[in-house]
């Protein structure tokens, strides 16, 4: 009986995964990546870059081990390689912002 006390109230604890998102570390990601997709999309590739750059780095610093961090740090990596070609990086940036959990 005492087993099934335990197990039941264990089914109801929220558990906590590794792959979450802090508030104000989703925020600072969407602002950066939300400003790289504007200057890549305007030519401005040595801004996009630098955004870009601060977004790996925040994404490094503040996200737990995981796939979301891994697949943001690669997605900056590769919008980066893409630039001047301001629709690939574009494209790149995007896709890291769906990636990013709702507000």
């Amino acid at each position: 009986m005492k087993s099934s006390i335990v197990f039941i109230m264990l089914q109801r604890v929220p558990m906590v995964m590794t792959d979450e998102m802090p508030a104000d570390v989703r925020s600072t990601l969407g602002q950066l990546l939300a400003e790289a997709r504007n200057y890549a999309t305007t030519g401005d590739s040595d801004t996009a870059a630098s955004l870009l750059e601060s977004t790996h780095t925040v994404a490094t610093n503040k996200l737990p081990e995981g796939t979301r961090r891994d697949r943001l740090r690669h997605g900056c990596l590769s919008a980066c390689e893409a630039l001047p070609d301001g629709a690939l990086a574009t494209a790149y940036i995007v896709a890291m912002e769906r990636r990013l959990p709702e507000r």
